[in-house]
């Protein structure tokens, strides 16, 4: 069982700082600068014998030191970590991030295992499932020199070979069996979890595993072999499993140096999760208006200078009494400076409300305190635009949890209620 230590997002972690019942060492502050810059220094900011993390939250480990990132939208110094943990794995699971059906949602709260355990476990069971299902299996050709004549004779290497054995033959033939790119990037990911320092009980599972792939090749998995597969009816029973697969094989690091800091990473933008988070709340609540007729899209594009587009987070339409009005809205996981939008947000919605005819755009963002006050106003007029084209910018704060401090679930319909009583013209 690997070490543990948590911090939360924007927050720092030093070397000699104690994480559990050690220390952070030099070695795995060294193998984590070394995967930092593998990924273009994305997760995190490197100091001086020290890690400033940024809006990357999830789970990091190198060798068997497991550090969870979590994130916090708060103004308190000393916020909760089971909170924010939970609240974690509730947002990733309710974004469909993190699918574990032996736990319902409700038990996500009760597991005490690292994030990353959750992750290995899950595909694990997925390829218990698939196993006990039996593994596809397909047509692959094979050459070979052989006692009997099987398939077609492959005459230039028969010749070179087998001019003094006549008794062989070397061949071309079909082969039915397991032997597929599916299965061996299957068996990759088993194999690093297998050697990963993880809960004993995950190992064995995973080493048990592996007598079921023993007659499946051995190969090299990159991102390139991920884009060139294609499900079919005999293998989309693999999707799932490849997902998770894919995010172990490709966010593995071994140690090269020859120690045991290998590094593995599962983290997610805060910024996109929160994003997808308020997405899937929004599409579960549009039915419960049947009245006007919602419909909730996500990442609508649009044309916006030469080749380039632009997406707001979300686009509404809602079914009024003079036609159907769109709303605008863009998801921001950060607490506002003075309670008020930055020009830059501001801007933001100005030119989404000009570009997809919205006569109101909302900026979202979580709730960190109480009295937070939400704003409304128009943006001034101006002599280029269309005569009557008056659109507004308005803020609103997500209340995250509810008074047990769990996530609530009616945050899609608060916030539909909310845009709803913004345009008086809508209808009850």
């Amino acid at each position: 069982m690997p070490n543990r230590a948590y911090v939360f997002e924007h927050g720092t972690l030093a070397v000699g700082e104690a994480v559990g019942e050690h220390k952070f060492t030099s070695a795995q502050f060294d193998a984590l600068v070394r995967y930092n810059e593998r990924h273009g220094c994305a997760f995190f900011r490197v100091g001086h014998q020290r890690l400033h993390f940024n809006s990357f939250v999830g789970v990091l480990q190198v060798g068997t030191l497991a550090i969870e990132i979590l994130p916090k939208a708060e103004k308190s110094s000393h916020p909760s970590r089971f909170k924010w943990q939970n609240a974690l794995l509730q947002m990733l699971h309710q974004s469909g991030l993190l699918e574990v059906e032996s736990a319902p949602e409700a038990d996500l709260e009760l597991r005490r295992s690292p994030l990353i355990d959750l992750y290995l476990a899950t595909f694990v069971a997925e390829v218990e499932r698939l196993a006990h299902a039996g593994l596809a299996k397909k047509y692959r050709l094979c050459q070979g020199n052989l006692n009997k004549l099987k398939g077609r004779i492959v005459f230039a290497q028969d010749i070179r070979r087998n001019l003094l054995h006549r008794e062989r033959f070397f061949t071309a033939h079909q082969t039915y069996d397991a032997d597929n790119v599916f299965n061996r990037i299957l068996k990759r990911a088993l194999a690093i979890v297998e050697h990963l320092a993880i809960r004993p009980s995950i190992t064995a599972r995973a080493a048990a595993l592996m007598l079921a792939f023993e007659r499946v090749s051995d190969v090299r998995v990159t991102a390139e072999t991920f884009t060139r597969i294609t499900l079919d009816r005999n293998t989309v029973r693999y999707h799932r499993a490849l997902q998770l697969a894919r995010l172990i094989i490709l966010n593995y690091a071994p140690d090269l140096t020859g120690g045991s800091n290998n590094v593995i990473a599962i983290l997610f933008d805060m910024n996109k999760l929160f994003e997808r988070f308020i997405l899937v709340h929004l599409l579960r609540a549009q039915s419960k208006h049947p009245r006007n007729q919602i419909r909730v899209q996500g990442q609508v594009s649009r044309r916006f200078w030469g080749y380039k587009s632009i997406r707001p987070d979300v686009l509404i339409k809602v079914q009024s009494e003079t036609g159907v009005q769109q709303f605008i809205l863009d998801t921001k996981w950060k607490i506002p400076s003075g309670n008020l939008p930055s020009d830059e947000d501001l801007k933001q919605i100005y030119t989404y409300n000009q570009q997809f005819t919205s006569n109101h755009g909302f900026l979202v963002y979580p709730r960190a305190r109480s009295g937070q006050m939400e704003l409304q106003d128009a943006f001034a007029a101006s002599a280029w635009l269309l005569p009557g084209h008056r659109h507004t910018c308005g803020t609103h704060f997500i209340e995250l949890f509810d008074a047990e401090g769990h996530l609530r679930k009616d945050i899609g319909t608060r916030l539909i209620d909310r845009i709803l009583a913004t345009a008086p013209t809508l209808p009850e």
